[in-house]
C-alpha cells in the first residue's frame, strides 16, 4: 500500500513539474532584446501629436478673409437661426400692435423706439448669457480670444437689428418717412445695445443686464415726466440733434473703454 502511494505521489509531482517547465518563459537573446527595444520606439514614433497645436498650425496657415469667416461664423451659431426666427416675430408683432393702437406715424414712432429698444436689451443678455460651464470653456480655449469673439457677436446683433429694424420703422411711418425719422429710430438701438455689450463684458452678464435695465426705466421716467430730455426723439423735436449726438459719442466712449480692458489685461500678463 505504501509502495502505491510513493509511486502516485512521483507520478504526480512529475506531472505538475512537467506543466511548470511548459510554462517556463526562455531567457531573451541579445537579438530579441534590441527587436523589442526597436519595435517599443516605432510605436513612440506613431503616437498621435498635440491635436491643439496642429490646429493652432493649421489656422495660422489660413487666409485674413478665412479667419474672419471662420470666426464670424462660430459666432452666428452661437445665437442660433431658431432665436434670430423668434426675434424677428416679436418685432413683427410689435409693429403690428403699434400701427393699430397709433394715433399718428408720430406717436407709433415714439413707441417704437422704446419697445424696440427693450427687445433689444433682450437679445443683449441672451447672446451674452452663460450656457454652461463647457460652453465657457471652450470659449476660453478657443483659438480666437474672447474679446474677439464676444465684438464679433456684438457686430453681428448690431447688423441683424439695424436689417430687422429700419424696414420695419418705414412700415410704421409709412408716407413719412425720411432719413432722420430712420437713423433716430434706431439711435436707441444702437445705444443700449453698446450699453448692454459694455455692461456684460466689465460686470458679467447679470449684472450687465440689470444696468442697462435700469438705463432704460430711467429715461422712460424722463419721457413721462418731461423733468429732462430723454434719449428718445422725434425729428421735430427741440433736443433731438445733439441727444443723437450724445448717444453716439456715449457710444463711442463706451466701446473705446474695451480697448482700454484689453490693453489693462495684456499689461498685467
Amino acid at each position: 500500500m505504501s509502495d502505491d502511494h510513493d509511486q502516485e505521489l512521483s507520478r504526480l509531482e512529475q506531472e505538475w513539474r512537467s506543466r511548470f517547465d511548459r510554462y517556463t518563459s526562455p531567457q531573451p537573446t541579445t537579438e530579441s532584446t534590441f527587436q523589442l527595444l526597436a519595435r517599443i520606439k516605432e510605436m513612440d514614433d506613431r503616437k498621435p501629436a498635440d491635436l491643439r497645436a496642429e490646429l493652432e498650425t493649421a489656422q495660422a496657415a489660413q487666409s485674413a478673409s478665412s479667419k474672419l469667416a471662420n470666426l464670424f461664423l462660430s459666432q452666428w451659431n452661437f445665437y442660433g437661426m431658431r432665436s434670430w426666427l423668434l426675434t424677428g416675430i416679436v418685432m413683427l408683432l410689435l409693429t403690428v400692435m403699434i400701427n393699430v393702437s397709433a394715433q399718428n406715424e408720430m406717436t407709433g414712432l415714439l413707441a417704437w423706439m422704446k419697445w424696440i429698444s427693450l427687445v433689444m436689451i433682450a437679445v443683449m443678455g441672451y447672446a451674452f448669457r452663460s450656457r454652461n460651464k463647457g460652453n465657457d470653456i471652450i470659449e476660453q480655449l478657443s483659438y480666437y480670444s474672447l474679446i474677439h469673439q464676444m465684438l464679433t457677436r456684438f457686430i453681428i446683433i448690431m447688423v441683424m437689428q439695424a436689417v430687422v429694424t429700419l424696414p420695419l420703422t418705414m412700415v410704421i411711418l409709412g408716407k413719412e418717412s425720411s432719413l432722420p425719422s430712420l437713423l433716430g429710430s434706431f439711435m436707441p438701438v444702437l445705444f443700449f445695445g453698446v450699453t448692454g455689450f459694455i455692461s456684460a463684458m466689465w460686470l458679467g452678464h447679470k449684472r450687465g443686464v440689470i444696468l442697462t435695465l435700469l438705463v432704460w426705466f430711467s429715461q422712460m421716467l424722463l419721457d413721462q415726466g418731461h423733468k429732462g430730455p430723454s434719449i428718445f426723439q422725434l425729428p421735430g423735436d427741440e433736443h433731438f440733434v445733439w441727444m443723437n449726438a450724445v448717444m453716439v459719442g456715449l457710444s463711442c466712449l463706451l466701446l473705446g473703454t474695451l480697448l482700454y480692458k484689453n490693453g489693462a489685461k495684456r499689461y498685467l500678463r
